[in-house]
């Protein structure tokens, strides 16, 4: 039982240390940072159509200045509101990073997707961009 405990504070420790823009210490908000994150969705475009069984790659990149703090990729069923697909992301002080999300598709009737890319930067300031698609049977 005491390994065990020993383990977990151990992992613990580690995993605050990684939570810094710098990688040393816990998660730090940089007021000075007005500026968010700027994101290229490069794949899909807008109102592509995809059919049943086939992949939706979602790539791009996010780029900031002071650092970016963490980010989430999502697909969503429009009908529904059900998540499909979601990619998170923490990657304290990359001032770039590509992404790179497939997703299997799988339906029986017409469905229209958002394509939702998020990401925050270490002065909280958030930016959020989407497209649409569909899948076909």
């Amino acid at each position: 039982m005491m390994k065990r405990v020993y383990w977990q504070l151990f992992f613990a420790t580690i995993l605050l240390a990684a939570c810094s823009k710098s990688g040393n210490g816990p998660h730090e908000i940089d007021d000075s940072d007005v500026t968010p994150p700027v994101i290229e969705i490069t794949t899909p475009t807008a109102g592509q159509v995809f059919a049943s069984g086939s992949i939706i790659t979602v790539t791009g990149k996010v780029t900031d200045a002071a650092g970016l703090y963490r980010g989430s990729v999502r697909i969503t069923n429009d009908a529904d509101g059900a998540q499909v697909k979601e990619q998170l992301y923490e990657i304290h002080g990359f001032q770039s990073y590509n992404f790179n999300v497939p997703h299997a598709t799988s339906v029986t009737t017409p469905s229209d997707y958002t394509v939702t890319v998020k990401f925050e930067d270490h002065g909280n300031n958030i930016t959020t961009a989407s497209v649409k698609v569909k899948v076909n049977p």
